[in-house]
């Protein structure tokens, strides 16, 4: 019993990684996703109703370097640098290529949030 709350005490104390995950969006179709090491990223294509094919979410695994590489409109070759370090993840430029971070890690730990108060229920009398 005392090995698992041990275990149990050192699961809790152990840091938590906030990677912070990406999309890479183009006007073109993408396809043919590489990824140089498949340990440190994970990418996701993302596919609509209309059958698009043009957004990549790219979600970090652990800290490191790696390149990803795309084939867009099934003719033009890009390649992205990609660094994923505790905090952010950095995605090299590419012409024609909009990359948006969606999970960016909070300002400060100390960061107090205002939350709307929870909605009435106005009840008529019986």
């Amino acid at each position: 019993m005392k090995k698992f709350w041990f275990l149990l005490c050192c699961l809790i104390i152990l840091p938590a990684q906030a990677f912070q995950d990406c999309v890479i969006t183009t006007d073109g179709k993408l396809s043919d996703i590489s990824i140089e090491q498949n340990d440190i990223i994970d990418v996701y294509p993302l596919f609509t109703v209309m059958n698009e094919k043009n957004t990549l979410f790219v979600h970090p695994l652990k800290e490191g370097k790696t390149r990803l590489c795309v084939l867009k409109n099934n003719k033009n070759i890009v390649m992205f640098n990609v660094e994923v370090k505790p905090d952010e993840t950095i995605i090299s430029e590419a012409e024609g290529f909009e990359i948006l971070s969606i999970d960016p890690p909070p300002e400060a730990e100390g960061d107090i949030f205002e939350l709307d108060p929870p909605p009435e229920i106005k009840s008529e009398g019986m």
